[in-house]
């Protein structure tokens, strides 16, 4: 029988300052002052309070953080949990009652996935192939075409102009 890895537990009458590291969960009950890294998950139990940076897969708060947070694939902040900070996350769940007062960066996998493929078709089927940088570069936006018309149009407008009233003069001359 595999033996199940606990972690780290930081108990609710405890107070650290530094550095806390574990490549398993953390999970604060107390208070802390300084960074937090974990390759799994750290989760801010309702009584604790953490005042610095955290960086783990994924960080759940109930309790107060203040600091930067990095949560690689997810972070939640639940009802009873306070974050003053930004947060850096690919998903992100704040439940009614969180306070969250900062900024959050999400990356954008679909305009990601749109940029660098592109489906084509073979005898075989459908492909799929990488999309190099100076081939989306090379692209006239649809609006310069517009633009573009929108002077050509003018300037026409102008000649014609331009010959009527030419035509003006002369007819004036004759008579």
């Amino acid at each position: 029988m595999k033996q199940q890895e606990v972690g780290t537990i930081v108990g609710s009458s405890v107070h650290l300052t530094g550095t806390i590291k574990d490549s398993s969960d953390i999970t604060i009950f107390g208070s802390i002052e300084g960074e937090i890294l974990s390759d799994q998950r750290v989760i801010i139990e309702e009584s604790a309070h953490v005042k610095g940076p955290i960086n783990a897969n994924e960080v759940v708060i109930s309790g107060l953080v203040v600091g930067t947070i990095s949560a690689k694939s997810r972070l939640e902040l639940n009802p009873t949990g306070t974050l003053k900070g930004n947060i850096d996350t690919n998903e992100l769940l704040i439940h009614a009652g969180a306070v969250f007062i900062g900024e959050c960066s999400m990356p954008d996998k679909r305009a990601q996935d749109e940029k660098e493929t592109e489906v084509f078709e073979t005898e075989e089927g459908l492909k799929e192939k990488p999309v190099e940088a100076d081939e989306e570069q090379e692209e006239t936006e649809p609006n310069d075409l517009i633009f573009d018309k929108e002077i050509e149009t003018a300037e026409e407008e102008d000649e014609g102009k331009k010959q009527d009233k030419e035509e003006d003069e002369d007819s004036k001359k004759k008579k």
